[in-house]
């Protein structure tokens, strides 16, 4: 159980099973704890019948299975230790095996190596834990975009956020940074939609524990967060809405509303229902409404709750989250065809999966940029790009670009357009190529001064004409007009 897998698949299905064997431990545990206990009464009940009818009970009961056994005479009891037997080899191992032998039968028949024999395959057939069912269930327990439990696949719950009212309009790969800013959303747009919302991302991540990491204690992991969110919600527990209508049930935003609300003959109608169906008179109605405000104090409680839980599975999953935002932005640089070749590898990304692989490892001395592949660019390549050329951007934080083409690309990217702006420099195309705060703030000083000197020669440059055929500049001849010379 304990062999050291390299491979990502077999090591996700020896959890699955580990975990089944756990849940099997379980189960019996809890039915022998049963018996013991007696919890359904049976053995209680089977000592009175033994104690009325003597041994004939006991006689009826064997005469029982003697007769189900001569009825079923082939019936063979497999033990279990045949099937822990399949943990001892490692599955790996045997897919070396089984090529090693394919190779040798090959050579066989084309007579290439006369001394190739097939002796001894039957100890390559070693049976292990992996069968052909575990894989092609591993097949259908994840969807393409999470590539066996490496990424996550929020796409249906992006389409879910979308949908909410007031909700920012991000793209996949913003809302994947920021899924977890509950705060970011008004507090108006939490309804009912929100709360399916929230429901949808807490399911998926609780079956994408189950599917990828299924020996993690996630119960142990609620039961922690909610103990830290019962500590930090009692100071805040007895807070309410100033503008809330406990009779209506209705939250306002402004105080202007809520007044002409209570005012309203609406709302007295609806306080003397409530009156009426309490049986009672201002007290029973008052009574009424602090239980509408008691409900609407637990939803907000469990609706907290809930995005508080969410966010602890985020946390959990910060790196898988992470990686996912990097699949993504690699994907979007990908052809039609590298992505139906991606989906078609097994094993695309071995190399890259955890730091305790003890596969084989990259080498990459020149310290080659990453292909689509997960592999260094050819060098040809990577020469014929510039991409040994450093490029440095004082204005987007001294980062630095590899090539000539990513320098000039980066310059119509948000992230330099925003740096820009915080200088008080419109990002224009004169500026296009400036990566000095020094140089851009030059530049900017003197295209103003130079708009500057353009607006005040504009009088120089117009000429008018008087009647006698005398010309002059437009501020000599407005003067000289308020003045009555000509």
């Amino acid at each position: 159980m304990l062999q050291n897998l390299t491979k990502h698949r077999y090591r996700l299905i020896r959890e699955q099973k580990i975990n089944g064997l756990l849940e099997q431990i379980q189960s019996r545990s809890k039915h022998l704890l049963d018996l013991e206990t007696d919890a359904l009464g049976l053995r209680a009940k089977e000592s009175a019948a033994m104690a009325d009818g003597g041994f004939d009970e006991f006689y009826a009961r064997l005469g029982s299975i003697g007769n189900y056994h001569r009825r079923n005479p082939e019936l063979v009891v497999r033990p279990p230790e045949l099937d822990f037997l399949k943990y001892k080899h490692n599955p790996e191992e045997a897919d070396e095996k089984r090529r090693a032998r394919a190779a040798r039968e090959l050579a066989s028949a084309q007579g290439e190596d006369p001394a190739a024999d097939v002796v001894g395959d039957e100890e390559d057939e070693t049976e292990t834990f992996i069968d052909e069912a575990d894989e092609r269930e591993l097949e259908t327990m994840f969807s393409g975009e999470e590539r066996f439990g490496r990424y996550v696949d929020l796409n249906e719950q992006h389409d879910l956020y979308l949908n909410i009212k007031d909700a920012r309009r991000l793209t996949y790969l913003e809302y994947l940074a920021e899924f977890a800013k509950f705060a970011d959303i008004p507090r108006k747009s939490k309804d009912a939609k929100y709360v399916e919302y929230l429901s949808s991302l807490r399911a998926y991540f609780e079956g994408f524990f189950a599917r990828s990491m299924p020996l993690f204690n996630l119960a142990q992991a609620a039961r922690e967060s909610r103990a830290v969110f019962e500590a930090e919600w009692k100071p805040a527990a007895a807070s309410a809405g100033d503008l809330f209508c406990a009779a209506c049930k209705r939250e306002f935003e402004k105080e202007t509303t809520f007044a002409a609300h209570m005012g309203s003959r609406k709302h007295q109608k609806t306080v003397e229902r409530l009156a009426k169906e309490s049986g009672g008179g201002a007290a029973a109605a008052e009574h009424a409404q602090q239980r509408n405000i008691e409900q609407k104090q637990a939803a907000e409680r469990e609706l907290a709750w809930l995005e508080r839980l969410v966010q602890r599975y985020a946390e959990i999953l910060a790196d898988k989250i992470q990686d996912t935002r990097s699949n993504v932005q690699r994907r979007q640089a990908l052809t039609e065809h590298e992505r139906a070749q991606e989906q078609l590898d097994d094993e695309p990304e071995q190399l890259g999966d955890d730091d305790d692989d003890q596969g084989e490892q990259l080498y990459n001395p020149l310290n080659l940029p990453l292909g689509w592949d997960g592999k260094p660019i050819p060098f040809w390549l990577y020469k014929l790009h510039g991409l040994g050329v450093k490029f440095e951007c004082e204005i987007c934080g001294n980062t630095v670009y590899r090539g000539r083409k990513a320098f000039e690309r980066h310059f119509q990217e948000p992230r330099h357009a925003t740096n820009m702006r915080r200088l008080g420099i419109p990002n224009t195309r004169q500026f296009h190529g400036v990566a000095s705060i020094e140089e851009a703030l030059g530049l900017w000083e003197r295209i103003q001064r130079d708009k500057k000197q353009t607006t005040v020669n504009a009088d120089t440059f117009e000429e008018f004409e008087d009647s006698e055929g005398n010309v002059f500049n437009k501020k000599t001849y407005l003067d000289l007009k308020r003045q009555g010379l000509i």
